[in-house]
């Protein structure tokens, strides 16, 4: 965009979003760049519905090891050192950075967003890791302690009515995202067929109870959460419900800008 089409739109709504992902192991049946997809088009949505910029996508993620409770929800018997979702049969790692350098270039970036003079920014972050999270907010409590910008923390799904994200990982929702998105980048025929039980850590696909620390006894692939029973207008109307949960906040915070 030209200066003059960025100052309309900071005249009109002064919302930066900045989508977070990186590349990231999504099972043998989707790209590594989930995340980072289904974040951007998110914002774009929100930008679209409720005004605003969306910044280039910021590629850069953390992760960090697995405490040996949920190694157990996840299938492993014995003690393993594994980060995020970089299981040992993985035909490919992760693209992890430590916790350390994430929360140095994000700062950056929300200093540099803050100069162009943005009221609010919205942080969208595909990526959902526990550490990664936590950093966000932090960062976001830093800036909004200053009261020269809003950070908002946001995800690019939809919360049920207990606050919690029905969300594996390239599981059921993710899959359906990208069946929506991009079609041609899902190869569900990499996958057992669906007669056959999904392990956790044969693939490195896990269910959303899972995380919650409900898995399944033999430590499976819920059937509700199966990557294999995905569909694309699932995925679209999962991410128009993430826009409007997003929006509805923006929205918010610019009522209180007047």
């Amino acid at each position: 965009m030209r200066p003059d089409q960025i100052l309309a739109e900071l005249n009109r709504a002064p919302v930066a979003y900045l989508p977070l992902g990186l590349l990231e192991w999504h099972g043998p049946h989707l790209p590594m760049g989930v995340d980072s997809f289904n974040a951007e088009s998110v914002a774009e949505m929100a930008a679209e519905l409720c005004g605003g910029l969306v910044m280039p996508t910021l590629y850069f993620g953390t992760e960090r090891e697995r405490p040996q409770e949920m190694l157990n929800w996840l299938g492993f018997d014995s003690p393993e050192w594994i980060i995020g979702m970089d299981f040992p049969d993985n035909s490919l790692p992760s693209m992890y950075t430590s916790q350390e350098m994430f929360a140095l270039v994000v700062r950056e970036h929300l200093h540099l967003i803050q100069r162009m003079k943005f009221k609010i920014i919205v942080l969208v972050s595909g990526h959902a890791a526990t550490n990664q999270l936590e950093t966000l907010e932090r960062l976001a409590a830093e800036f909004n302690a200053g009261g020269v910008v809003r950070v908002l923390v946001a995800l690019p799904f939809v919360q049920n009515d207990t606050g919690i994200f029905e969300v594996g990982h390239a599981s059921r929702i993710e899959t359906s995202v990208m069946l929506a998105l991009a079609p041609n980048t899902v190869d569900l025929s990499r996958l057992p067929p669906k007669d056959q039980p999904l392990k956790n850590k044969d693939f490195a696909i896990v269910d959303y109870p899972t995380f919650l620390g409900r898995p399944t006894p033999d430590r499976t692939v819920s059937e509700g959460d199966d990557p294999r029973h995905a569909d694309a207008e699932v995925g679209e109307k999962s991410m128009h419900a993430a826009c409007r949960q997003i929006c509805d906040r923006v929205r918010d915070e610019l009522n209180l800008l007047g």
